[in-house]
């Protein structure tokens, strides 16, 4: 991880990616991922014939539009969860913490298990929150740093494996060449990836042999944006997909534009605080978007942290189909007794 950029190199990073006709906006950075492969010269031959989503460009959908969950039903990021901006100090990260954790006492919640749920999700949450190199890895990640680049057009190793669910056709290839890595779900029919781990001959087997194309070696980075994705949509059974009913969406295309818009946030927010250091001269740049994380940089621990960070956004995922990161709904004594 890079740290945040000198004061002129930052001024000339928003000016041109503000004065671009592109239609991609991202920070430009020079810093690309200092996450190392996994093995060798051989694998990495392997990787450069692997069929990847990023070397094929952005695939076309059926649907242009990007789905919306119900209002309120799912956060759109690990702070939202918490109910605090992404610059909130750790301060502020910690009262917002405890704060939700009063829902939790047993005094309150009666033992409810959705409750108990809940309360293990955002000490997952708050986990990385409170660690300065892992809030560093998913701010890069999720683009809520100016120095952070999109991972789709990133050049990291691509030793992850996703499944586009909206081209799965639940033929079970894939779990039968490769059961370690590869599920069916049961509610949709659809193949899942469960385990990064697996014997990746076979499943490049399984990669080859996709009847539909569906299956993908990405990076880590990648799979927590597309994860992080996947449980914001709406899907049917892949029976009811195959007779004409749901939607096809671009996960891909829709994960890249989320965050985009995320980096565009950032960037606008740069630019507004670089205004008021123009005007107030006694003003410091330095905490932009939270202040600077320092630390040394390693590319063993850096590559582990993002693995840790596509694991957690699968989990998260999980969390959402069973509604647990939804903050529990009934009020606090406290709140209640101010309204009567």
């Amino acid at each position: 991880m890079a740290p945040l950029l000198s004061p002129p190199l930052l001024a000339d990073l928003v000016a041109k990616a503000h004065s671009s006709s592109t239609a991609v906006r991202c920070s430009g950075s020079v810093r690309r991922w200092a996450v190392a492969g996994l093995a060798g010269a051989g694998r990495r031959d392997r990787h450069r014939r692997r069929r990847t989503w990023g070397r094929r460009g952005f695939r076309v959908s059926a649907v242009a539009t990007e789905p919306r969950s119900p209002e309120g039903s799912t956060a759109e990021d690990y702070y939202a969860v918490l109910g605090v901006m992404p610059d909130a100090t750790p301060q502020q990260i910690k009262k917002a913490y405890y704060n939700c954790m009063k829902a939790c006492h047993p005094d309150l919640s009666g033992n409810d298990p959705d409750v108990t749920n809940f309360c293990m999700f955002i000490n997952e949450v708050y986990t990385v929150l409170t660690d300065p190199v892992q809030r560093a890895v998913y701010d890069e990640i999720n683009g809520f740093t100016a120095t952070a680049t999109n991972p789709f057009l990133d050049d990291a190793p691509r030793d992850h494996v996703f499944v586009d669910e909206f081209s799965c056709i639940g033929c079970k290839n894939c779990a039968n060449v490769c059961s370690k890595v590869f599920e069916i779900e049961e509610d949709y029919g659809r193949a899942r990836v469960y385990n990064q781990s697996g014997n990746e001959e076979l499943i490049q087997e399984a990669i080859d042999s996709c009847p539909v194309d569906c299956i993908h070696w990405t990076s880590a980075a990648q799979v927590t944006l597309l994860e992080d994705e996947m449980r914001r949509v709406e899907r049917v059974n892949v029976a009811l997909m195959l007779s004409g009913m749901g939607s096809s969406f671009d996960v891909f295309r829709m994960a890249s534009t989320r965050w985009e818009k995320r980096q565009a946030q950032v960037l606008n927010k740069v630019r507004m605080r670089m205004s008021q250091d123009d005007a107030n001269k006694g003003s410091s740049w330095s905490d932009i978007w939270g202040s600077p994380t320092r630390y040394q940089k390693n590319d063993e621990d850096t590559k582990e942290r993002v693995k840790r960070a596509a694991a957690a956004a699968r989990r998260w995922r999980e969390y959402s189909r069973k509604g647990a990161d939804r903050p529990p709904t009934f009020k606090l004594p406290e709140a209640a007794s101010n309204q009567e």
